[in-house]
């Protein structure tokens, strides 16, 4: 199953492949401070989503709302919709929510259920004219020990890494590590983590749990040190962190449902931006913006009898910005953790939906 899915999200890069950067829009002193969390690339974010007077913004990956501050900030008659998966956020940005409750909406749930959310809360009738991706995890559940998203040892937690921790029936972390089979902990490590020494460590995860169950994210990490020499091991440790997380929390599928829920959402000329963290979550953007935006280079016509035209016609434009986009060095400074970040944006056009003809 893990092979089926990451061969899905494959593509092909193109023969030159270059990231850009902004120009500085202002040295790192004029970042503003953020006592809690740093939203990544905010003024790139803003400047693609072109928030005009009576502009509706749906931030699908709230968390403690640098993003959507932003957005609100910036045009004083705007409006967000914020949803996101972890029900603690919201309590933890019920100041934000106060302050702009005349302007901001925030709704518990999965963005690959955007349009159902929307639906559901009677919005679906709204003119959405940007909606913004940032995925991954949080700075707050990454910081929070009890949510078990962490490797750092001060940080020790849980095997836990659901981004619903309040959620009963969803797999965690400690599931995953001590009844998964070898075959199946390798496919994990290897397609969504990117990680190549998966037999020595696998194994040894398998000899341990023999003896005790593996608890906490502190014992996962002296079983990969112990397999795997430093400096090797730190840059495995992050990948198999990242790998156990992305499975526990249905990753892929997310983005790719997220993407095509997002095309059948905004309104033409509406600005869809996403912020991706390693190359997996960048592929599957790519492929989607591809396959959306010159759908007659992937897509055959005569297969698909039920398109309401004689030809596949773009439902998104890449925007007049250099795509992929990277952080410039003062964001870096700023907000270390934006220093893998990739940005992508394009123009939702006129024409019906595709998403439910990509190829899976």
């Amino acid at each position: 199953m893990i092979r089926y899915w990451v061969n899905r999200v494959q593509c092909q890069w193109n023969s030159t492949y270059r990231f850009y950067s902004t120009s500085t829009l202002g040295g790192k002193n004029d970042y503003p401070s953020y006592q809690i969390h740093k939203p990544v690339m905010y003024r790139e974010v803003l400047q693609r989503l072109k928030v005009q007077p009576g502009s509706i913004i749906v931030d699908c990956t709230f968390g403690l709302g640098g993003h959507t501050r932003n957005i609100l900030e910036s045009c004083k008659s705007c409006y967000v919709i914020a949803i996101d998966r972890d029900p603690e956020v919201f309590d933890l940005t019920k100041d934000l929510r106060k302050q702009y409750s005349d302007r901001l909406i925030t709704l518990p749930g999965q963005f690959s259920q955007l349009g159902s959310l929307l639906r559901e809360n009677r919005l679906n009738n709204l003119k959405i004219s940007g909606i913004l991706f940032d995925y991954g995890c949080s700075s707050y559940q990454i910081d929070s020990p009890h949510r078990g998203f962490s490797f750092k040892k001060e940080l020790e937690g849980p095997l836990d890494m659901r981004m619903n921790s309040h959620s009963s029936s969803s797999l965690t972390a400690f599931q995953v590590i001590n009844s998964f089979s070898e075959s199946e902990l390798r496919d994990i490590f290897y397609f969504l983590g990117e990680e190549k020494h998966t037999k020595m460590v696998t194994r040894e995860i398998l000899r341990i749990r023999q003896i005790a169950p593996i608890q906490t994210t502190s014992e996962l990490v002296k079983i990969i040190e112990s397999q795997i020499p430093y400096p090797a091991a730190s840059k495995s440790i992050s990948r198999i962190f990242r790998a156990i997380r992305m499975y526990v929390n249905d990753e892929i599928q997310e983005i790719e449902k997220g993407l095509k829920e997002a095309e059948l959402v905004l309104e033409p000329n509406g600005h869809l931006v996403t912020i991706s963290f390693h190359s997996i979550e960048d592929r599957i953007v790519k492929k989607f913006l591809q396959s959306t935006c010159t759908p007659s280079k992937f897509m055959d016509i005569d297969e698909y009898p039920q398109y309401p035209h004689d030809e596949f016609k773009p439902s998104f434009e890449i925007d007049e910005f250099p795509q992929p986009l990277l952080p410039t060095t003062e964001e870096i400074e700023w907000n270390s953790r934006s220093a893998s970040a990739i940005l992508r944006s394009a123009k939702r056009t006129s024409a019906p939906p595709l998403g439910q003809y990509l190829k899976d």
